[in-house]
């Protein structure tokens, strides 16, 4: 039978109460009305049978009068009105024997009296007529006084049957209250208990037991809450279960895993948990350690959750990196993993990268060097020789990329590209690839078109990168391309972009394909002759795009060919390359570098210039040259026997009289960390990128450090900077700051967060350095914390005995945030 719910129990409970009220209400009115309605009739009809006694009385009289000596007419008449008043009296006391008794002796004394008075007058006569009426008149008023008793006794009839209504009501209502409180209580008796229930279940549930459960009874609603409670209480079972599974799975997995996790207690540095791996790689911190203590290997919390951070300990290269457990102080994990390995690894590819580059571009540079000024003499070649001398050089030319190809991969893997960048016309090196890879096209009798627009800006790129992402789209494009079909390249301008376009009508690339075709070894073997490929080409130019900060894209539908779109920064120069190039113009140089061949190469790509050169073949040759003589600048090779370059550099900056000349490294090395900060060519030798360095250098000379701060920290700022060889100007205010930047180039700002405003100085600065990426760095000391909001800059916070290394970095990566005003100070 199905139970009925809360809601319809109370309306079917209310309603039957209702009517049972009613009823007893409507009994009692009735009651009432009946008693009321019986005493005034009773009232009514004693009144009228008094009024028609007294009637009867007068017709008695009046006929006794009217009897004594009228004519027998009127005698009639007098008896006739009496029996009316009699028949009236009659009717209204019918139903009553004592008032039809009383009234039957009063109209028998009346009708007596009547008969006496119509009687001849005998003695005596007045008398008894007299006597007659008297009695009708002692019966009228007996009639009366039982008339009146009526009336006493309908009043407390009334009465009484009114207290028994109002009796009968208040029993009635009492009942049916009490009725409605039991229904109520019954009600209320069969959700309590299944409620009772539900809440004990529920303090169970809460206190873990997930076993409790509740039987279904009571209303509709009752039920349904406990099948619901029930069906909660077995999915928490179920969770619990999985979560108990998942727990195993996860200590499991934590206890094998090879690095170390350290968990701190909340808000605290407390060791609150540690994997066995912890025990093997940071034996100085079991639980109840702290991370913060003088024995512990693990670096500031501050670093470790900005990234990865490298730190040497017992012999071994950790990597340590920090995560919050929470929105809140909830703790900390600490991940520590052993990179020592890896470490030697990446050691070991770097000399090998180093080695490689040195004897593999070495020959290729006196090849390369010595062709160009072959093709470059005026006299005695003849039209056929400059040709293939031509030939040669761009052979050469795609030798050297094709060498440089294959190390880059080793570069990329171990973050070692080199990246020269300068203001470049794109469309010129777009052309010596395009003139380049004809004859290969042609072979395949295929079609390739170039246009370049005429109002291109320069762009700041490396012109050898250049060439070699157009390279390899281009060979990408011929590869997957049939016979017969075309290939566009196009450079054309996009806002702030140089746009590189190749676009072909080869086989085309699927959503999946496009979205892979960067990544390194992948090859869609679609087209054909593609998978001859290494997979590479494509994965470079992303990485060499990447690194110019530029974007490369494709669009491709199956079938219908591909377009692969790159886009490089615009150079915004502040001197055009070709005039830059008069600073140099009649200028003495030092060229210092073991191998005379290579000082030669050099001496020669300096002439067209009218550079007065002389060339050292050592170190010590080289500073003697230099303090005999004066030079405007000097480039110098790293790789020389007894004093090599890093040494002659020493020499020459603590030297008052040679520490301000330009110096520009010429080696395969020119990713080294001691060239940071200076300028730097990169072996094979590039003949405008050499002028053009060494012009900027004699321009702007050695790279500079702007220092905005406070006093106090000069003391450990200064020496640091000045032992790792970094020219630095300081100043103590914003609008100081700003009034030097307007004189001189900086490419390094250091900034004390705790000037008054750190972010005002921030904004006054313009640093118009050489370098294309200019940086701020803010400086703290332990004493002055960094003021609020400073983080919101997006700019890095190193304490101040670190500010000469991040420097340092900065100078040698030159991708830290530019500062906010540096943006309109001009990006060479």
């Amino acid at each position: 039978m199905p139970r009925l719910s809360i809601a319809r129990s109370l309306r079917l409970a209310l309603v039957g109460l209702t009517i049972v009220l009613a009823a007893v209400a409507a009994l009692g009115v009735a009651g009432l009305y009946s008693a009321r309605q019986g005493y005034e009739d009773t009232l009514a009809r004693t009144s009228s049978l008094s009024t028609a006694a007294a009637n009867l009385l007068t017709a008695g009289v009046v006929g006794a009068e009217v009897a004594r000596g009228a004519p027998s007419g009127q005698s009639a008449q007098a008896r006739a009105t009496l029996a009316a008043a009699a028949a009236l009296a009659g009717r209204l006391a019918a139903g009553d024997p004592p008032s039809l008794r009383l009234l039957a002796a009063q109209l028998a004394a009346a009708e007596h009296a009547v008969s006496l008075a119509a009687a001849p007058t005998s003695p005596g006569s007045a008398r008894a007529v007299a006597s007659a009426l008297g009695r009708a008149r002692a019966a009228a008023d007996g009639l009366q006084a039982r008339q009146l008793a009526r009336q006493r006794r309908a009043r407390a009839d009334a009465a009484s049957r009114s207290r028994r209504a109002v009796l009968l009501v208040a029993i009635a209502g009492a009942l049916a209250l009490l009725c409605a409180l039991a229904l109520v209580s019954a009600l209320i008796s069969g959700m309590r208990r299944p409620l009772d229930e539900l809440v004990a279940a529920t303090g169970a549930l809460a206190g873990g037991d997930l076993n409790r459960r509740v039987a279904p009874r009571g209303p509709r609603e009752l039920r349904a809450l406990a099948g619901a409670f029930n069906t909660m209480a077995d999915g928490l079972a179920q969770a619990r279960s999985r979560l108990e599974d998942e727990r195993r799975r996860l200590e499991t997995t934590i206890e094998s895993l090879g690095d170390a996790l350290i968990v701190t207690e909340p808000r605290s540095s407390v060791v609150a948990t540690v994997n066995p791996r912890a025990a093997v790689l940071v034996p100085e911190l079991p639980v109840g350690a702290s991370v913060d203590s003088a024995s512990s290997p693990l670096p500031p919390l501050e670093h470790a959750l900005a990234g990865e951070v490298m730190v040497e300990h017992a012999g071994r290269t950790l990597a340590v990196t920090a995560a919050r457990l929470g929105p809140g102080d909830e703790g900390v994990v600490w991940t520590v993993r052993d990179t020592t390995e890896r470490a030697r690894l990446e050691r070991a590819k770097s000399e090998f990268v180093a080695t490689a580059s040195h004897e593999l571009r070495s020959p290729l540079t006196s090849i390369k060097g010595f062709v160009e000024l072959l093709h470059r003499s005026p006299q005695g070649l003849s039209e056929r020789q400059r040709e293939f001398v031509e030939i040669i050089l761009k052979s050469t030319d795609r030798l050297t990329d094709l060498v440089n190809d294959l190390l880059d991969v080793a570069r990329i893997e171990a973050d070692r590209v080199e990246i020269h960048r300068r203001a470049i016309d794109v469309g010129e090196a777009v052309r010596e690839v395009a003139d380049l890879m004809r004859p290969q096209i042609a072979d395949k009798r295929q079609r390739l078109s170039l246009y370049v627009a005429p109002t291109v800006p320069l762009a700041m790129a490396d012109p050898g990168r250049v060439r070699q992402i157009v390279a390899n789209l281009v060979t990408n494009a011929h590869l997957y391309t049939g016979e017969g079909g075309s290939i566009n390249l196009t450079v054309d301008s996009d806002r702030a972009w140089v746009r590189i376009e190749v676009r072909d009508t080869g086989v085309g690339l699927t959503a999946e394909q496009a979205e892979r075709v960067f990544e390194r070894f992948y090859r869609a073997r679609d087209g054909g002759g593609a998978s001859a490929g290494t997979g590479l080409g494509l994965s470079i130019v992303k990485s060499l795009v990447e690194l110019h900060d530029g974007r490369v894209e494709v669009e491709s539908e199956p079938g219908e060919g591909a377009t692969f779109r790159v886009l490089l920064p615009a150079a915004a120069l502040e001197t055009p390359p070709r005039e830059a190039l008069e600073a140099i113009r009649g200028r003495r140089v030092l060229v210092v570098d073991d191998e005379r061949e290579i000082a030669e190469l050099i001496v020669g790509q300096l002439q067209p210039l009218g550079v007065t050169a002389e060339i050292a073949t050592g170190g010590a040759q080289a500073l003697t040259r230099l303090r005999e003589s004066r030079f405007d600048a000097i480039t110098l090779d790293v790789l020389m026997p007894g004093m090599d370059g890093f040494e002659v550099l020493r020499q020459i900056r603590v030297d008052p009289e040679l520490q301000s000349i330009p110096i520009v490294f010429v080696s395969v090395f020119s990713d080294r960390q001691e060239l940071a900060g200076e300028w730097v060519v990169p072996k094979p030798i590039d003949a405008d990128e050499l002028r053009l360095v060494l012009a900027a250098a004699v321009q702007a000379g050695r790279s500079r450090v702007l220092v905005v701060g406070r006093g106090e920290l000069r003391g450990a700022l200064a020496p640091a900077l000045a032992e790792m060889g970094l020219e630095h100007h300081w100043e103590h205010t914003g609008a100081a700051a700003a009034r030097v930047c307007a004189e001189r180039r900086f490419e390094i700002a250091l900034i004390d967060v705790g000037l008054r405003n750190p972010q005002a100085v921030l904004q006054a600065l313009d640093l118009r350095g050489r370098r294309l990426r200019r940086a701020a760095i803010l400086v703290s000391d332990e004493r002055t914390p960094a003021p609020p909001g400073i983080e919101r800059l997006g700019l890095e916070v190193v304490p101040v005995g670190q500010a000469a290394a991040a420097v340092l970095a900065s100078l040698r990566r030159g991708r830290l945030a530019t500062a906010p005003a540096a943006s309109e100070g001009g990006a060479e």
